[in-house]
């Protein structure tokens, strides 16, 4: 399973123009059942791309050693897959989260 020290180091970074403003796991926030996941909230102020986002990182690896990534409730259009030498760095993991922030951006202005 995957672990990530001090993940609240990410916490105040900045994301394709967004603010990170949690970075933890899923449980702590969400729901007792979601111990499998990291999340991280990506602030927001209005609707769509605008609203706050919660980018959800899987901590058990899929066959090929790879890890999940997508945007909660855009699964389908932003999941991505990443190798534990993406997001070993702080600046890699915004990286990561920002690919999927643009692939939101994407979703929401062609289906306006």
């Amino acid at each position: 399973m995957l672990k990530i020290k001090n993940i609240n180091r990410i916490i105040g970074l900045y994301a394709n123009g967004k603010k990170i403003i949690h970075a933890g796991d899923y449980s702590d926030t969400i729901r007792p059942t979601g111990k499998e996941y990291f999340v991280f909230k990506i602030e927001g102020d209005g609707e769509d791309y605008n609203k706050e986002h919660e980018i959800v990182l899987s901590k058990i690896p899929e066959v090929n050693g790879t890890y999940r990534m997508f945007n909660m409730g855009l699964q389908l259009v932003t999941e991505i897959n990443v190798s534990i030498d993406e997001i070993r760095i702080a600046s890699e993991l915004c990286q990561c989260i920002r690919n999927i922030l643009v692939k939101t951006q994407t979703f929401y202005q062609e289906n306006k």
